[in-house]
């Protein structure tokens, strides 16, 4: 098994639509680059144990507008530290993929990939017309029920943004 692979043994529950407040989180553990450009796996539950987790569905590494949903947050990024939150990118590129995003953009949380889309489907962030994620942020309550989520997320709309910051109680 290669890393990009991340953990192909659980069976994947394929929503008819995106997962909704209050559903509990699907679990993953999952290969990511940090951004000094190593590998790292994410679980996710380990993670919701220790604070809040926002998740940042986007399609592609270096496509301007996602580079641009996670540049809205890497310039927020110590005051989500300083709130306990645990952020973290997540697509269906490769490693290889990410590890030149972040050499190229320094995002300071981990690039999560989803190389087989398995964790995209179960939150429901698949689009299967361009075969990759959709962009969409999700924020995980400590304990592992979502607590809000911005399906087809824009970076441009100031008033999603807000509604993320409003729902972590920092803005």
């Amino acid at each position: 098994m290669s890393s990009d692979e991340g953990d192909r043994t659980r069976s994947v529950r394929v929503p008819a639509s995106h997962i909704a407040v209050g559903e509990r989180a699907p679990v993953f553990s999952l290969p990511a680059v940090d951004t000094e450009g190593a590998e790292l796996k994410v679980d996710v539950a380990r993670a919701w144990g220790e604070g809040p987790v926002l998740l940042i569905f986007y399609q592609d590494d270096g496509m301007p507008v996602c580079t641009r949903e996670l540049q809205a947050f890497a310039q927020e990024h110590s005051r989500l530290v300083k709130a306990g939150v645990t952020t973290f990118g997540i697509n269906t590129n490769g490693l290889g993929s990410h590890r030149k995003f972040q050499e190229r953009d320094h995002f300071p949380f981990p690039l999560i990939s989803d190389f087989y889309a398995d964790t995209v489907k179960e939150y429901g962030f698949w689009d299967p017309d361009e075969r990759k994620s959709s962009r969409a942020v999700v924020i995980i309550a400590e304990g592992g029920r979502v607590s809000h989520v911005e399906p087809h997320f824009n970076p441009g709309n100031i008033n999603a943004f807000e509604e993320v910051f409003r729902a972590l109680s920092l803005f």
